[in-house]
């Protein structure tokens, strides 16, 4: 396997906001691993970095602890960013000031064995990032929260191509094909398309929504949606982690609603990417989702996969999770790897 990254503290960190989002990218989300299968090699746009095929071919193999790995073909792969930011996702902002990656969420599609696997980042993963000077130009990186690597672009395909990096540079340079981050403002419209959410509340939202009692069965409308996934420091023990299983919880519930409505109406995905395109930024297009979304209907879906490390206060005063080397290079070796032996 590749060299493993370091895993240091990295006090420069200060610009960190505590916010997150997760419900915006849901139907995003539900509909690529829906959709996002069976693609022609005619339709793909050439890649500087080389031909996709002949780096998954069967013959690129790794060793570990006696055993050995060959890499795999015919996989898809789709980083999806929920954005901390409301501009409009059409609107270029200037370098540095992008936004932050607070929802990041790997998928990873194998046609050969009929399979969606998702990955979910948790964005103070510390992990080596690309900086930006005040010209765009790159001047570098550090080891820093993985969620601000999106915050040193310009709000759109820079800073998804620097997440994109990012992410890549966690897992030891595995190849991520696409990538759709979608911002705040993408939360209630997405929610309302869905009907509403319906979650029970494990946490005590009331001083933020009086409506929202800990222990209440709710269908979210409106502010709601964004305020059960977005918001943590005045919810339960205020972690990112106990956020993100809040995130699950939506997403789980909204991918079966969004099921449904695609089974009623073919047309329900090109309608919804449609009305999210204000605040989205995707190098996937409409066509190839709706193209695919019944063929992927049926692929298993395993559990979410996370990486296990450690939680820290810097010295700042900000979260930061040092990811345990060896689960990172495990999760590469599940996702993108098949054990021969």
């Amino acid at each position: 396997m590749p060299s493993h990254h370091p895993r240091q503290h990295d006090s420069r960190t200060n610009t960190l906001r505590i916010l997150a989002i997760g419900a915006a990218v849901v139907a995003v989300l539900v509909g690529i691993y829906l959709v996002a299968l069976r693609l022609e090699e005619s339709q793909k746009k050439p890649d500087p970095t080389g031909d996709y095929n002949d780096r998954h071919a069967y013959d690129v193999t790794v060793e570990k602890n006696g055993h050995t790995y060959r890499q795999k073909s015919n996989l898809t792969t789709i980083l999806l960013m929920g954005i901390d930011d409301y501009y409009e996702s059409g609107q270029a902002v200037n370098n540095r000031n992008g936004g932050q990656a607070d929802f990041l969420r790997l998928v990873v599609i194998d046609k050969n064995t009929k399979k969606v696997s998702q990955l979910a980042i948790d964005r103070d993963t510390m992990t080596p990032i690309t900086t930006l000077g005040v010209l765009g130009n790159r001047s570098g990186t550090r080891t820093a929260q993985i969620c601000l690597s999106h915050s040193f672009g310009n709000g759109r395909a820079q800073s998804c191509d620097l997440t994109r990096e990012a992410v890549s540079n966690l897992l030891y340079g595995c190849r991520i094909d696409y990538y759709v981050a979608v911002n705040l403002d993408a939360v209630e419209p997405l929610n309302e398309a869905l009907g509403g959410v319906t979650v029970t509340l494990e946490d005590d939202f009331t001083v933020v929504d009086p409506d929202m009692t800990q222990g209440k069965t709710l269908t979210l409308h409106g502010k709601q949606a964004e305020t059960f996934v977005r918001t943590r420091i005045v919810i339960g023990d205020g972690t990112n982690e106990s956020r993100m299983r809040r995130q699950q919880q939506y997403i789980s519930q909204a991918a079966s609603q969004f099921i449904d409505l695609l089974n009623q109406d073919e047309n329900f995905v090109g309608r919804l990417f449609d009305e999210l395109s204000p605040y989205m930024v995707n190098n996937i297009g409409k066509s190839r989702l709706i193209l695919e979304a019944y063929d992927a209907k049926d692929y298993e879906r395993p559990a979410i996969y996370q990486i296990t490390g450690v939680h820290e206060v810097s010295d700042s005063g900000f979260m930061q999770f040092f990811p345990d080397d060896e689960s990172v290079e495990n999760m590469a070796l599940t996702l993108f790897y098949d054990q021969l032996n």
